[in-house]
């Protein structure tokens, strides 16, 4: 009898055990799917806080472009939306939003024409711009043959143990060039910062473009880098801007009427970075606007959120620190503009 009483007693715990387990199994997936779900919702809401990021910078293009309708159309680094990455605190999160002028760097577009044809002096500015990040030129001629419509890469790639085929049309990304055959990682992340894959031909803005561009523009040697210096540096003195490349030209000691064909002094085509944060879930978005000068509206390229990024990477140039100290700006105002003025390096 005591034996049956002790089998009985074992049977209802061994039933209670399996029921507290197949219970806390359940809590556990419920509490999981819960969480998933809280995740997936801060995400979603972080994306759209990050498209207000986006629909702000269209706002302050737009704005700046009626702005210069009044004025003379010049974009540069003092006007608003060159401003360095700006933190708005929102509800539940934040978000920082950068804008870049597109324009400040060598489109790999710019290296073929309309019939896929290979542009020999976009060419040789690309090379320009390698030889001077210390970059291996032997990609000059693959990107523009990766490009070209001549379809004449066959033996580079087919022979690939994984064989491919090279686009034989226009870059729809500067990560393309990571196809390029023997191509290092090292160079690629080393000349990204200064590429750009827009859709059209376009001109380099003068006002904007880094050192690397500006000396690909004109080529090495000590006495060119010391103007291009001088250049740099006068342009970040200036309150509006430079409003024709030919100062830049001039400043250059160079005579080249072609020279002049390939730069301007406004912009339309920008890259925004938005880093939006809800609930601490972060998403990173790349966009790509083009903005009309004639009509002023507004078009999305694309939208990337694969890659990480900091802000910072475009170039800046606000006011000098003596032009600072005569304005009897304080220290917080002077920390800023060193700040800024650091970024016109990169």
């Amino acid at each position: 009898m005591k034996v049956q009483r002790g089998v009985a007693v074992i049977t209802v715990l061994l039933a209670l055990a399996i029921a507290v387990l197949i219970s806390s199994e359940v809590i556990m997936r419920v509490y999981t799917g819960m969480k998933r779900s809280q995740n997936h919702f801060d995400s979603q809401q972080a994306m759209q806080y990050a498209l207000g990021g986006e629909a702000w910078a269209r706002q302050r293009l737009a704005m700046d472009l009626e702005k210069d309708k009044k004025q003379l159309q010049i974009d540069h680094f003092r006007e608003e939306w060159a401003m360095p990455a700006q933190k708005l605190e929102i509800e539940g999160g934040s978000l920082e939003i950068e804008i870049y002028d597109m324009q400040s760097r060598f489109n790999l577009n710019n290296l073929i024409d309309e019939n896929g044809t290979i542009v020999q002096e976009q060419a040789r500015l690309f090379n320009n711009l390698l030889a001077y990040l210390g970059i291996t030129t032997t990609y000059t001629d693959m990107a523009a043959r990766w490009a070209s419509y001549a379809d004449d890469t066959d033996n580079l790639y087919d022979s690939e143990k994984f064989p491919y085929r090279a686009a034989n049309t226009q870059f729809g990304s500067v990560s393309e060039l990571r196809q390029l055959r023997d191509m290092e990682m090292r160079d690629y992340q080393k000349m990204m910062p200064f590429l750009s894959a827009l859709p059209d031909p376009v001109k380099i803005n003068i006002n904007t473009a880094s050192e690397p561009v500006l000396a690909a523009l004109v080529g090495s040697g000590t006495q060119t880098h010391e103007r291009i210096m001088q250049f740099i540096q006068r342009r970040a003195e200036q309150e509006n801007g430079f409003n024709s490349p030919g100062i830049f030209i001039s400043m250059m000691g160079i005579q080249d009427n072609e020279l002049a064909e390939l730069l301007s002094v406004n912009s339309e085509y920008f890259e925004v970075r938005v880093v939006a944060e809800y609930n601490g879930r972060r998403v990173w978005l790349i966009s790509t606007l083009y903005r009309d000068a004639e009509t002023g509206e507004i078009s999305l390229l694309s939208r990337d959120t694969s890659r990480r990024f900091v802000f910072g990477n475009s170039a800046f140039a606000n006011r000098s620190k003596k032009k600072a100290s005569d304005d009897g700006t304080d220290d917080g105002k002077k920390d800023k503009d060193d700040k800024a003025n650091s970024r016109d390096k990169n």
